[in-house]
């Protein structure tokens, strides 16, 4: 598919980004969702190179104190300026004209014309370089595509839309899809599944231990009996549920180790 202006080099393609949207529910304890078909946004952004210059009053007279020359990119949505973007732009060979067909794709228009936009770029710029907007030029102003996956997603009966970037992986908006609670059949499945490692046993038998000793002695680490009064009440004890927890994880600590 020929696109009219450059883009971003894609380096997460539809598949791997489809893995990290999977990646990140399951992380979240979430086995049963549905994800809608990932779409690619291609958003504009005008970049551009700027010369600033930086001026003193000396005598009367304005003095050129100092120059500086950097690269900047302007949303051609918002206005705003991107400096981290401005940063990680590729060079022109890098950029591409052509996506693979079978993307879905969105291709986003800039809502200000390139003459707007030049003069937004400059006044931007200077404020950016606290210096007046007639002491910066802008050159070399062109258009280019960034691209973002779009990804639709339904857990727990709500649904949520996820943002992935197709030039470093980072997905934006994860913070609003709830951690699903793990009951505790899960939770023992996954003890059991962890036990199979190498050595884990010894580290789950340590916490169990601790744990069975620390109901045993009040429920405080370091508390001994002597501290509460000399004496273990233990029919109060064997009521605690987290006693028997203790008991049960210790029970099948011992049957992996057995068989």
């Amino acid at each position: 598919m020929f696109i009219s202006r450059p883009v971003f080099p894609i380096s997460f393609q539809l598949e791997q980004v489809a893995k990290l949207v999977e990646g990140l529910l399951r992380k979240k304890n979430w086995k049963d969702f549905k994800q809608a078909e990932l779409k690619l946004v291609l958003t504009p952004f005008y970049v551009f190179y700027y010369d600033a210059g930086f001026e003193e009053q000396k005598q009367g007279k304005s003095i050129v104190k100092g120059t500086k020359r950097g690269r900047g990119a302007l949303d051609a949505l918002s206005g705003e300026i991107n400096e981290q973007l401005a940063e990680s732009m590729p060079s022109s060979s890098e950029l591409v004209k052509e996506l693979p067909d079978d993307y879905p794709l969105e291709v986003k228009e800039p809502v200000f014309s390139e003459s707007e936009a030049k003069k937004i770029a400059q006044l931007k710029t200077a404020a950016m370089l606290k210096t007046a907007k007639e002491s910066v030029i802008i050159s070399d102003f062109r258009t280019i595509y960034y691209p973002m996956w779009v990804a639709g997603i339904s857990v727990g009966k709500q649904n949520y839309e996820l943002e992935i970037s197709a030039i470093t992986g980072e997905i934006f908006g994860e913070e609003k899809v709830p951690e699903r609670q793990q009951g505790f059949v899960e939770i023992t499945k996954e003890t059991l599944q962890e036990l199979k490692k190498p050595g884990a046993w010894l580290k789950y038998g340590r916490e169990v231990a601790d744990t069975a000793r620390e109901k045993l002695s009040g429920g405080e680490r370091g508390v001994c009996p002597k501290a509460l009064g000399g004496k273990l009440n233990l029919p109060n004890i064997m009521w605690r549920p987290g006693f028997w927890i203790s008991v049960a994880l210790l029970i099948i600590l011992i049957a992996i180790i057995i068989f």
